[in-house]
């Protein structure tokens, strides 16, 4: 049972489930500015990605300074911190593959596209979940479910293609395609990483 000073530190304090929110609601932003750019948005989504992986990075670092002020937080410190980090990895990683397409002068093409979709609907789902931890713990976990099937799709799309490049006699693109194609499968293992962690913040909570 939560005893009065801790009700007292939590009214008190800073509201870090909503600055998780926040966070994650400019990722989902960024997200919106990646499947942009794989639908073909070019340099112009690229930039708008790059900006606001960077206001995302600016509400991570207020929320671990709200972190560092809190006497009681409604799930542990932990937690919202290492949630906080998984989010930040999955933008990070996604602005690292639309750079690395852009130096290998590579065009995303309709399965890149697709998995970029499922993408941002793994992190809308997400958060989503952010916004349920302080209260119904059933909505969290079905969005870190919802977000879990979202990476099983990126998966399948990924097996897919990478069936699809099997008779081409461009080597050369074959291999640009795998390595890109690949770096969409990291992004959704590191989606798959801050989901598990949601569910594992709603398991660790008596």
């Amino acid at each position: 049972m939560i005893g009065w000073l801790e009700r007292l530190a939590l009214s008190s304090g800073p509201d870090v489930v909503g600055l998780l929110v926040a966070q994650g609601g400019l990722s989902t932003k960024a997200l919106d500015a990646f499947v942009a750019w794989s639908e073909g948005g070019g340099p112009p989504a690229a930039e708008a990605l790059r900006r606001l992986e960077h206001e995302a990075d600016d509400a991570r670092r207020e929320l671990v300074s709200a972190l560092k002020a809190s006497l009681a937080t409604p799930i542990s410190q932990e937690d919202l911190f290492v949630l906080s980090e998984r989010c930040d990895r999955v933008v990070n990683r996604v602005k690292n593959l639309a750079g690395e397409a852009e130096v290998l002068d590579w065009r995303p093409d309709a399965t890149a596209a697709e998995m970029a979709r499922d993408l941002r609907a793994g992190v809308a789902s997400v958060v989503t979940g952010f916004s349920s931890l302080a209260g119904a713990g059933s909505e969290a976990g079905e969005a870190a479910d919802e977000a879990t099937r979202a990476v099983r799709r990126v998966e399948h799309s990924y097996r897919t293609a990478m069936a699809g490049l099997s008779g081409s006699s461009d080597l050369r693109a074959v291999f640009t395609a795998r390595e890109i194609y690949r770096s969409y499968v990291r992004a959704a293992e590191a989606l798959e990483a801050l989901s598990d962690r949601l569910w594992y913040a709603l398991l660790a909570e008596p």
